[in-house]
């Protein structure tokens, strides 16, 4: 119930197109009682007493109750549409800007795969939640309202005994609604591990397909699809019962109110017009009851949907501080240890940097580099002390901090669009003499304009790096941190790179992780991290002599 609270919430800022939907299901109800209550005079006087001259009058007056109802249908389905499409729009809006402020280490434990269907597949049934079923949970209503009120009209007591299969609809709601709730969400979770699986062997084919190993994805695949099969055709199969259940459970009842009124009829009890009459309304209560009761089961089902969109919504935000960081002059760490995913990767880590310093830092594989830079960048939580210029890191603003530190991951983002489009997240508004100079020292020869489209798989690992540079060039940071930022260039456009790199940001600070000794020897002072702890630090020659002769 909760959940379906949470949903009437949101829709209430769409009030006004609920309230018109609601009065286009009035006025289709409203046509549709009437046509079923025209049946009897155009049976009994027409086609029973021959009065030819009623004919006219009554077809014209069924024309208008039908027209009615098809105007208060399309008001129904628009303003629906309407609703509905706005609150889509505020919801993957909602749920994008959640993504970009999430906390980079709650973003971290989920897959790309997963966050990317629950953008589009969770807000793909949440569509039809609020659009198709909630708009038989609006219409159906009236309609069996009014048509109730008709067979009421005609014949009180048939109608009241046939309330009393009321329960039966209810339980059926609750199994049917119950089971397929549960194989939707196992499907929307299938779906996410499928994606997941499609991301990354797009992303690595080459690799797959370097190791032979097409069989062996094929077969992990086919495993996760196998089990997506399952549990759409189970929630298919519960979805496809009910109906049976509801159109045989429907024509059972006209076949009893058929007997029962045929007896009466024959007994000179009930006309021919008010038994046609009553047949008409008692059809046309089919369809909206079997789509209210339809209605029911999907709403009941998409529950666990709704679950994790609000999961999706309730992702942890960053937390920030509330303090100005103006320029940068001196970095302290004092006993830093940092923790990811429960594992200790930073230990007592301490060493200072001065403004305009070029600190090297290097290490074995997982001995805590990229960590490093990620936590001094504001990604992760961290216990001992980190002080820039006498401040707590972690009480600076965020967005500050980013003003003037700068952190260049290895894997680049590049979006699918122009270079332009690229190069402006880094600088907005910027003259296209800017962006030319910025991608001409970051040696991007293979640029040609502006407005060539570029995607990550349509570059190479070099080509991604240096578009990822030129944006440097264009955003003054104080502090620069490069996380192999270079690993992918030869050695020649490295060296060039970096070097109109330190001549651009000569009175700046930087802090470069690297493995070629080549950068390395180009800063003031290294760090040598082992384990995460520093083992060593002193000039560049000292720390890779001291590297190379550990065990």
């Amino acid at each position: 119930m909760e959940h379906i609270k949470w949903v009437l919430l949101r829709l209430k800022t769409y009030w006004l197109f609920i309230l018109l939907s609601l009065l286009g299901s009035i006025l289709e109800a409203s046509g549709t009682a009437g046509v079923s209550l025209l049946i009897k005079s155009l049976v009994d006087k027409v086609f029973m007493l021959r009065e030819g001259g009623q004919l006219v009058p009554l077809v014209l007056e069924l024309m208008a109750f039908v027209l009615l109802s098809q105007l208060g249908n399309f008001s129904t389905e628009f303003f629906s549409s309407l609703y509905t499409e706005r609150e889509l729009k505020r919801l993957r809006e909602e749920a994008f800007l959640r993504l970009l402020k999430a906390d980079y280490s709650a973003l971290s434990r989920v897959s790309a795969g997963e966050l990317a269907g629950r953008v589009l597949s969770d807000l793909s049934l949440y569509r039809n939640l609020i659009g198709a079923y909630a708009v038989k949970l609006i219409r159906e209503p009236f309609m069996v309202l009014f048509l109730v009120g008709v067979l009421l009209y005609r014949d009180w007591l048939l109608t009241l005994s046939l309330g009393v299969l009321t329960p039966v609809l209810i339980l059926a709601v609750r199994y049917f609604g119950g089971k397929r709730g549960k194989h939707i969400k196992r499907a929307q979770e299938g779906q996410a591990h499928v994606a997941d699986r499609l991301y990354s062997s797009f992303t690595g084919f080459e690799s797959i397909r370097s190791f032979n190993a097409q069989d062996r994805f094929l077969k992990l695949f086919s495993e996760l699809s196998a089990l997506l099969y399952r549990a759409s055709l189970k929630s298919q199969v519960y979805f496809a019962l009910n109906s049976v259940f509801n159109y045989s459970f429907g024509y059972m009842v006209v076949a009893f109110v058929i007997l029962y009124g045929g007896y009466r009829t024959a007994q000179g009890s009930l006309t021919p017009g008010d038994f046609i009459s009553y047949i008409t309304a008692l059809v046309f209560l089919q369809k909206p009851l079997t789509e209210l009761q339809k209605g029911f089961v999907e709403v009941r089902s998409s529950l666990p949907v709704i679950k994790r969109i609000r999961e999706l919504l309730s992702l942890e935000e960053e937390r920030s501080g509330s303090m100005e960081l103006k320029t940068f002059n001196f970095l302290s760490v004092e006993n830093l240890r940092v923790c990811v995913s429960g594992k200790e990767i930073i230990k007592n880590l301490s060493f200072t940097v001065r403004r305009g310093e070029k600190l090297g830092i290097m290490g074995d594989t997982g001995s805590g580099k990229s960590t490093l830079l990620k936590t001094l960048a504001g990604f992760f939580d961290y216990e001992g002390s980190v002080s820039v210029d006498g401040m707590e890191l972690r009480d600076i603003r965020k967005e500050s901090l980013r003003d003037h530190f700068l952190y260049l991951p290895q894997e680049p983002l590049i979006l699918p669009g122009s270079v332009r489009a690229n190069l402006l997240m880094a600088k907005e508004p910027a003259s296209d003499e800017e962006l030319l100079k910025a991608l001409r020292l970051a040696g991007c020869d293979f640029i040609e304009s502006l407005e060539q489209e570029v995607s990550w798989r349509g570059l190479s690992g070099g080509e991604r790096q240096r578009l990822a540079l030129a944006r440097v060039f264009l955003k003054p940071a104080e502090v620069l941190m490069l996380d192999e930022a270079t690993s992918a260039l030869d050695a020649k456009k490295e060296q060039e790179v970096l070097k109109n790199l330190f001549e651009a940001f000569k009175d700046k600070t930087f802090l470069v992780v690297a493995h070629r000794f080549s950068n390395l020897l180009l800063c003031d002072r290294v760090l040598v991290l082992r384990d995460g702890t520093l083992a060593f630090e002193g000039k560049p020659k000292e720390a890779i002599d001291f590297f190379l002769q550990s065990p």
